[in-house]
């Protein structure tokens, strides 16, 4: 194997396919990151058998080969990397690399054993811009569940219908949906694509632009965008019918400064219990909502904020934490809260954007 690559782009690459190399695996060439030149391209590979990465580098590439390089030496080789070109050579078991101020002798991993990452086929397909799916994976994803107990609870949903993608999540404590359109596909079946995998793509996705192409069947999930293809397990299970329990009409409205909501719960979490929880009482005379917290070992506090609201008067306690995780889905400047009295869930949406919601259940203490 010899080529030659640039320096930028190659960093780049092994940045993305680190991530997905296993630290402590049993098997030594997950640890790596696969390198296999041929034609007029570099191809960087790496997986941790749930979820896989091919990256596609442009390359002069005088000698074909394969090579496993543990992937931790070779992203601090060209993390320190300089000039806009390095060039790399196997000979026998070492892989020499160099670059225009240094140049290193690396141990490499017989490769023989580096799983074959898998293709699913393009037979049932969809398109999205890759930064609304990013956005909307980042939405949504905090919401999943870290509780092995509900496996299909630990996922990320893309569900396609009426020519929009619904991405959510939930732990049954909180559940939030964004929805962005489908530039190509019709209707796209429940896909759970695990938390920990979502995540992985989201970061993928924030580097990219244009379009990603998404390819799926009953166990698999491949995405395709720029020069990275992507490929994950699917959770098999049914994802909760949420839309079931989102109500239809709601008893008080209130709209807030979400600047001042996000100001109040992270001043009022220093004084809130161990379960966090921070009451609302909105009244719509007053047109005041007084949010409080109180902890017998701190102390307590109430926070008065202005609000536009209709309907009734009414108070409620939530886990302050959830409610503040809801703000950073959102971007306008004002918020929506729709509520339907004492221990029943909370609607919060974007005053202006109804691509998104979240769904607050109540803590009845």
């Amino acid at each position: 194997m010899k080529f030659e690559t640039s320096t930028e782009q190659l960093f780049t690459a092994t940045t993305i396919a680190s991530r997905f190399a296993e630290k402590r695996a049993n098997l030594p060439v997950l640890q790596s990151v696969l390198l296999v030149a041929e034609g007029g391209r570099l191809s960087l590979r790496a997986t941790n058998l749930e979820c896989g990465v091919e990256i596609i580098v442009p390359a002069k590439v005088t000698t074909e080969g394969v090579v496993a390089i543990p992937a931790g030496v070779l992203s601090g080789f060209l993390s320190n990397a300089r000039g806009k070109v390095v060039s790399g050579v196997l000979e026998g078991e070492v892989f020499k690399i160099e670059a225009e101020r240094a140049a290193a002798s690396m141990k490499t991993i017989p490769h023989e054993d580096f799983p074959l990452l898998p293709r699913v086929s393009a037979e049932k397909a969809f398109t999205v811009k890759s930064s609304d799916l990013s956005r909307a994976i980042r939405n949504v994803a905090y919401c999943a569940s870290t509780s092995a107990v509900k496996p299909e609870l630990q996922s990320v949903l893309l569900q396609g219908e009426g020519g929009k993608l619904l991405v959510a999540a939930t732990d049954s404590f909180r559940l939030a949906e964004k929805s962005i359109s489908l530039r190509s596909g019709g209707s796209v079946p429940q896909l759970l694509l695990p938390a920990r995998n979502a995540a992985e793509l989201m970061r993928i996705l924030d580097t990219t632009n244009g379009d990603v192409e998404v390819y799926y069947n009953e166990n698999q999930i491949s995405t395709h965008v720029d020069n990275t293809y992507y490929t994950s397990r699917l959770i098999d299970g049914t994802f909760p019918n949420y839309h079931q329990i989102i109500p239809k009409t709601f008893l008080t409205e209130a709209v807030v400064l979400r600047e001042d909501l996000s100001a109040s719960l992270k001043s009022l979490s220093v004084f809130a219990d161990k379960f966090s929880q921070v009451s609302l009482a909105i009244d719509p005379v007053k047109k005041t909502i007084l949010l409080s917290s109180r902890n017998p070992d701190v102390g307590e506090q109430t926070s008065s904020l202005r609000a536009t609201i209709v309907g009734e008067e009414t108070t409620m306690s939530f886990n302050g934490r959830y409610l503040a995780d809801s703000l950073q889905a959102i971007t306008g400047e004002s918020v929506r809260l729709h509520a339907n009295g004492a221990g029943k869930p909370m609607l919060i949406k974007d005053a202006v954007d109804e691509s998104f919601f979240y769904l607050a259940m109540p803590m009845n203490r």
